[in-house]
């Protein structure tokens, strides 16, 4: 009885010893997570966008598709993009974490995506045949002494108020460097490398580049260097630049007493040593054996805006010399012409002004104006006119341009807007495309970018029209 009872009394006692350590334990835990939570500093947002939109010439009446059938004129179509971030500090160390998921980005089709069709039953849940979830932004911030920073993955890139690049995305090394003459950017780019063992895929790039002010104004200076891993013909599975050189200087700021505003800029790309797409043939059907960037070419604009009370103005000249480059991105005041965010894509988007890549004694210009009114805090109304130049050295014409914008401030969080497009024919134009169209009526260039399968609209002009949905926190 006595040994029952020294049990008992010790096991008593160790019940409560056991509830002691627990509660310890969980209170430690506790601790320790309020810790961690106080330590790291976390950042979650989302973006969402609908897009209905229609786009119509006759410019591709008749004209065979991939799969054989005629196209017609008018294509229409539904399309949505989700996007969520997720951004982790270190406040301890200064260390940041920065992601994003594109949970969705297509065109609507209907329950069968089919997005694994081409390379076989490769996703997790393929039964499902629902969106694949990519990777859209994820890179590592490290702080580094005197504020200087280092950023490792996947990036944003944008330059130039996006002439040279906007909204694209960059697996990269970024050094970020204060200074007292401006800010140093360095970076190192990995842009292609598809086949292991095969070094003529590779895609690589330095820049160096210097942000600072002069006078008042914002001053910026890039310098980019693809290396050359081959030469000669671009034949397949070889990356289109080898070799080739870009230089990217802009100017920002009021001019005078609060005159207006000024932003200009220019890029000059040159040196890529591939001459030709294949040997005796055309790069993608765009120029003639001895282009793609291979000599100089120039691309330049000069935007002036000013607010009046409620009015918002502003006037640009975009121009491309000897097929000068520049980002689809670019705001050209027209949601018809570039417009088009590289990794966002603009639907109505059809012509592509600073894509012809290196195509000699072709020259592209466009002045455009536009007036926007603010109704109310939340509504606005733009209006905007302008005129496309095109000249190949023997031939040239020139397109009327006219767009309309009505946008809708909803609250914080939800954006509403439509918008109206019309271009006039032209004799050297072409239709461009963009990934959000039928992909039978377009193709792809080496580069990665939609180009028109020589679908010239002459003789046919071309109007589109969206409505857009924007919901981001």
């Amino acid at each position: 009885m006595v040994q029952k009872r020294d049990t008992a009394l010790t096991s008593k006692k160790s019940r409560r010893f056991t509830k002691a350590v627990g509660a310890t334990s969980l209170l430690s835990l506790a601790i320790m997570g309020a810790s961690s939570a106080y330590a790291m500093k976390t950042d979650f947002g989302v973006n969402f966008l609908a897009k209905s939109y229609s786009v119509r010439s006759y410019a591709w009446e008749g004209n065979t598709t991939t799969d054989g059938n005629k196209a017609e004129p008018r294509d229409n179509g539904f399309a949505n993009l989700l996007r969520v971030k997720a951004d982790f500090l270190d406040e301890e160390t200064g260390v940041s974490v920065h992601t994003r998921l594109e949970f969705a980005g297509q065109r609507w089709t209907g329950d069968d995506l089919n997005y694994n069709s081409a390379f076989g039953a490769r996703g997790f849940n393929t039964d499902n045949r629902g969106s694949m979830v990519r990777l859209d932004l994820g890179y590592a911030q490290i702080p580094l002494p005197g504020k200087s920073v280092l950023r490792v993955g996947r990036q944003a890139s944008e330059w130039n108020n996006s002439f040279l690049v906007g909204d694209d995305r960059r697996d990269r090394i970024l050094g970020i460097v204060p200074t007292s003459i401006g800010t140093v950017l360095a970076l190192y780019d990995r842009r292609g490398d598809t086949q292991g063992f095969f070094s003529n895929d590779n895609g690589d790039e330095v820049g160096l580049g210097l942000v600072t002010r002069l006078s008042g104004y914002t001053v910026g200076l890039l310098w980019v260097h693809w290396f050359t891993n081959t030469s000669g013909a671009l034949s397949p599975g070889v990356y289109e630049f080898q070799g080739a050189d870009i230089f990217s200087p802009y100017i920002s700021g009021t001019v005078g007493d609060d005159l207006f505003e000024l932003k200009v800029g220019m890029n000059w790309t040159g040196n890529n040593q591939l001459d030709q797409y294949a040997p005796g043939v055309p790069f993608a059907s765009i120029g003639k054996p001895g282009l793609l960037l291979s000599g100089s070419s120039f691309a330049e604009y000069v935007r002036i805006e000013k607010t009046l009370g409620q009015f918002d103005l502003g006037l640009q000249w975009v121009g491309a010399q000897d097929g000068g480059y520049l980002s689809p991105a670019f705001d050209t005041y027209s949601s018809m012409i570039n417009s088009n965010p590289e990794s966002t894509a603009n639907p109505t988007s059809m012509y592509y002004l600073g894509g012809k890549y290196g195509l000699e004694n072709f020259n592209e210009n466009l002045v455009m104006g536009r007036v926007g009114y603010n109704l109310t805090p939340q509504w606005k109304v733009t209006g905007a006119v302008g005129n496309l130049m095109l000249d190949n050295g023997s031939v040239s014409d020139n397109s009327m341009v006219y767009d309309l914008r009505a946008s809708y401030q909803v609250n914080k969080a939800v954006r509403v807007w439509a918008t109206a497009g019309f271009l006039a024919s032209n004799k050297l134009g072409t239709l461009t495309g963009n990934p959000l169209l039928d992909k039978g009526t377009f193709t792809t260039a080496p580069s990665g970018k939609y180009q028109g399968n020589n679908v010239s609209f002459a003789n046919d002009f071309v109007s589109s029209g969206s409505l857009n949905m924007q919901v981001a926190f």
